[in-house]
């Protein structure tokens, strides 16, 4: 009863959120990352609703046959039918092959589509073999749509898609993700997911019994499952940022762009003012192409930047020779200030202390000793301009002092200094 008292609230909820998404955007995951990512790409398909022609990638094919196929999996379970693997392999050649379009685009072109078939071949085999027979819980709901209330009136709404819903035992609960990234993410991405920790939220809204709500990601890839949890004051929080960041968006009247490298998948490439000049240049025949103005003044401005900075290389390397040869000069004359027609340049001898070498033992015993007596902060722990301010000046007691430059190498630099002189 239960189950289906929450199935119908959230039916009522979705119901409603339809029609609020008439007059108002219901936000989901997505939407916000896509304003994080670049506001001006998520005005042009939010707000502006551009149509593109832009073809699918075959990483994103690949990961829609394998949720497709572990979704048959679950679905079938539910109506007590247990698919065999080979079974499973069947199902997913047959949607690869009826949804298989020669429109869709492989950067890795070292790679062809046969490749990312069977990489989603192993990542089905991997999951069955490490799950089988699935009786690690009672899946509760399947690809479900949920829609979250993030303040207490309901003004700020969010949808989402749950890959699978689980129930372990009365009140605990698991959201289940599958990934098909090529990469692993680093702990942050876990800790901070905004995603899963948002639909745990609508799972606490749905479920009033739910004592504890587990966020696991599946990274078929590598056969491993990553596991999280939210406390109340997190998902708190994260809802009042969550509300936060959709007033933003509600607030924001000038869209800028955001260039990164996830420009390189965007749809919006041609109508954007960061690549729209690329496209137009391109779209040129080649003897027109190198006449375009854009490219001759970024090409001239280009060699003219080459240029000022190999004049500056070389300025520098002749300025390091001078200076050697005005301090052989001093040495010899054994003087202190060398005139030129209009100016001078004093000639100044600084003393300053090196400090061991890092990861040296000598080093580790100067840190240790410096924290036993108390001084390691008053060092910015270990800075070298610190430790000259205090061996110079003898800040500190006279046997501390002694004691340090036990560490420390004694060195002397040269620097010049160039002034005007009165004239004669």
């Amino acid at each position: 009863m239960r189950i289906i008292e929450c199935i119908q609230q959230n039916v009522i909820k979705q119901i409603k959120g339809m029609f609020l998404s008439i007059y108002y955007m219901l936000y989901s995951h997505s939407r916000l990352s896509t304003f994080e990512q670049c506001p001006y790409k998520f005005k042009l398909k939010y707000i502006d609703k551009v149509e593109t022609e832009i073809a699918e990638n075959i990483e994103a094919y690949l990961g829609s046959r394998v949720h497709e196929t572990l979704e048959k999996l679950y679905k079938d379970l539910q109506y007590q039918k247990m698919n065999t693997l080979e079974e499973l392999l069947l199902f997913y050649k047959d949607i690869w092959e009826k949804n298989w379009s020669d429109s869709i685009v492989i950067n890795k072109t070292e790679y062809g589509a046969e490749n990312y078939f069977k990489m989603g071949e192993k990542y089905i085999t991997d999951y069955y073999k490490r799950y089988h027979p699935f009786n690690q819980g009672s899946t509760i709901a399947i690809e479900n749509r949920i829609v979250i209330d993030l303040d207490e009136k309901g003004t700020y709404k969010l949808q989402g898609f749950i890959d699978r819903l689980t129930e372990i035992n009365d009140g605990y609960y698991e959201i289940h993700d599958y990934k098909t990234n090529s990469r692993l993410p680093l702990p942050e991405y876990i800790k901070n997911d905004r995603q899963l920790a948002l639909y745990a939220i609508g799972v606490k809204e749905c479920y009033p019994d739910a004592k504890d709500i587990r966020l696991i990601w599946h990274f078929l890839k590598f056969d491993k499952e990553i596991d999280s949890t939210r406390t109340n004051e997190e998902l708190q929080l994260l809802k009042k940022e969550t509300v936060q960041l959709i007033q933003t968006i509600e607030k924001t009247n000038v869209f800028e762009t955001h260039a990164s490298i996830l420009c390189q998948w965007c749809e919006f490439q041609q109508i954007c003012p960061q690549w729209s000049h690329l496209y137009k240049i391109h779209e040129k025949p080649d003897n027109e192409y190198l006449n375009d103005t854009g490219v001759q003044l970024v090409d001239r401005y280009t060699k003219l930047k080459k240029q000022t900075k190999q004049m500056k290389l070389d300025l520098y390397a002749e300025l390091e020779k001078i200076e050697e040869a005005l301090l052989a000069y001093a040495k010899k004359e054994n003087i202190d200030v060398v005139f030129g027609s209009e100016k001078k340049i004093r000639i100044a001898t600084q003393p300053y202390y090196a400090l061991p070498s890092k990861d040296s033992n000598k080093r580790k015993e100067l840190q240790e000793y410096l924290k036993s007596i108390g001084k390691w902060h008053e060092v910015e722990k270990l800075d070298t301009n610190a430790i000259n301010k205090v061996l110079i000046e003898k800040q500190w007691d006279e046997t501390i002092i002694k004691t340090l430059k036990e560490y420390v190498e004694f060195n002397e630099k040269k620097r010049l200094y160039l002034s005007n002189y009165p004239s004669q």
